[in-house]
């Protein structure tokens, strides 16, 4: 079986613009690119500050395989039941174990598995737990179980970013 693959990332989509824009240029790109996966950063859609249950069903309606969120993650309410209900809806999985939502997923398409995870930088972020012990368990959980592994990690702190690359282009 051949698991070559193409998957669209898109960060930070922002606002009602933001969403417009991808929802109507989705179709297209996925066509001309053969795209079997879209992962698209989804927390500051609801007006530049987290996402509703109504925004991600639009998302998923639209082709979206996964939504990965951040530090705006609980802005809005009503998303907190969603996030333990739909498992293709990601915030960062160093968040605390007792907040709402998992870290990592699987999705597949055409006998290809592509593990997403979403991860939040320490500086500056305040996330729960440490982001690179939190890496290794998800490596550790995915590993023998998918093709292919996409993390967004969120961060401000370059050398976080930086660092968490070297985990995973070793591991």
């Amino acid at each position: 079986m051949d698991t070559t693959t193409s998957i669209l990332f898109v960060g930070d989509v922002v606002g009602g613009l933001g969403k417009r824009t991808l929802l109507g240029l989705l179709p297209t790109l996925r066509e001309r690119y053969g795209l079997r996966f879209v992962v698209v950063n989804g927390e500051n859609i609801a007006g530049g500050l987290g996402i509703t249950p109504k925004l991600a069903d639009q998302l998923f309606a639209a082709g979206v395989d996964v939504i990965t969120l951040g530090n705006h993650t609980y802005r809005q309410r009503e998303i907190y039941t969603y996030l333990d209900a739909h498992a293709e809806i990601l915030r960062p999985a160093n968040f605390l174990r007792r907040q709402p939502g998992h870290g990592w997923c699987v999705v597949s398409r055409d006998g290809v598995r592509l593990g997403v995870v979403s991860l939040s930088g320490n500086l500056f972020m305040d996330a729960g737990r440490p982001v690179f012990a939190e890496a290794d368990a998800a490596l550790h959980a995915l590993k023998g179980e998918v093709d292919h592994v996409l993390v967004d990690m969120h961060a401000e702190a370059t050398s976080e970013k930086v660092g968490m690359a070297g985990i995973w282009t070793a591991g």
